[in-house]
């Protein structure tokens, strides 16, 4: 049977002891160190040759987790864009998440018709 976020004690969202009210969270993982390189390969490579690479000229910050949160939320304060502080995601009484962060961008919609919302994008600190 499926787990829902809602069994149990629910879910539960804080940055910088703040608790926000989410409506949804998507964690992104992804590995920054597989990107190291870029495809040089050109039409005049005939079947058969090997993929031509060479190092990424601009390269990402050293510590890049390539983890990321995405939330949305009700209410509207916006949360500061650049602020680092401590996040945590609850689920079911069990802590799922708990490291530093560091906001990457953030905005409020406000729409005709519905609550207003805001929408953040973290970079989870290693």
């Amino acid at each position: 049977m499926a787990v829902s976020p809602h069994d149990s004690t629910g879910t539960t969202f804080t940055f910088g002891g703040a608790a926000y009210t989410v409506t949804s969270i998507v964690y992104n993982l992804t590995d920054p160190a597989t990107e190291d390189t870029i495809d040089v390969s050109h039409l005049g490579l005939t079947t058969g040759s090997a993929i031509l690479t060479q190092t990424r000229p601009l390269q990402g910050s050293a510590t890049d987790t390539g983890r990321e949160i995405v939330i949305e939320y009700l209410g509207t304060s916006i949360i500061a864009d650049a602020s680092s502080a401590a996040m945590s995601i609850s689920t079911g009484g069990s802590v799922f998440l708990s490291k530093n962060a560091t906001v990457a961008s953030s905005s409020i919609t406000f729409a005709t018709n519905d609550v207003v919302k805001g929408t953040a994008t973290f970079k989870v600190a290693r």
